[in-house]
């Protein structure tokens, strides 16, 4: 066996045991500066992946409020129907009043306690949120409304006195549901970055594993023949 079949030898047998046929620079330098490069993207991309799918959560928790304000809001609007009925009388519109006021409630827990890792999402505090979900660590961004009381303008809505504006409510329920419109939106636009993010990834780990891996069945023949 000459010294260089020996050489050879002795690399196939590092290769074989590695699994790689890039071990070191002097393997193949150009190849291991490319499947670094590789590696750190696609690296990358996975954070960026998972980053995503946290945003689609908070935008599945978002929505989730929403939609039980959206719900108490019908049912405030419901009973301020009932409430222009011209048989009611004082103590049955104190009685409706009661019930939305309870309503009300709700919409305002609602918007303070819907939360995603301790942050609100509903109560005005974030009008985006950033998302990195690519590999820069930039992307997406999430638009988050303001439920409150006070920010779709149904604070203090009270039938008792028998002049209020039905409009009111009709107002709010058109902000909450222009609101979650943009936030299905974001949804439907972090959901397509996942999937673009799977296939790059997918692909990048692809290229990196065609640079490295060793062909086995290969490799193991060029050996046997280096060996005679």
């Amino acid at each position: 066996m000459s010294g260089i079949t020996r050489i050879n030898a002795v690399n196939g047998y590092g290769q074989i045991a590695s699994g790689k046929k890039i071990n070191r620079a002097a393997d193949n330098a150009a190849g291991m500066a490319i499947a670094n490069k590789l590696r750190a993207n696609a690296n990358a991309t996975n954070v960026a992946t998972r980053n995503t799918r946290e945003g689609i959560n908070v935008t599945n928790i978002a929505d989730g409020g929403y939609d039980s304000i959206m719900e108490r809001l019908q049912g405030i609007r419901e009973l301020a129907v009932r409430a222009m009925n011209g048989t009611n009388s004082e103590d049955d519109r104190r009685i409706i009043q009661d019930e939305i006021d309870q309503q009300m409630a709700g919409i305002g827990e609602a918007a303070k306690n819907t939360i995603y890792n301790e942050t609100k999402l509903l109560d005005g505090s974030y009008a985006t949120m950033e998302i990195a979900s690519n590999p820069t660590g930039k992307g997406s961004k999430i638009q988050l409304g303001d439920a409150s009381l006070d920010a779709i303008g149904i604070a203090g809505f009270n039938v008792t006195g028998g002049k209020f504006d039905l409009e009111t409510i009709d107002r709010a329920i058109e902000k909450v549901s222009s609101d979650r419109s943009k936030l299905g939106a974001s949804a439907n636009g972090l959901a397509a970055r996942e999937r673009s993010n799977q296939v790059a990834y997918e692909n990048m780990t692809a290229a990196q594993s065609r640079i490295e891996d060793l062909d086995m069945a290969k490799a193991s023949t060029d050996l046997k023949r280096d060996e005679n």
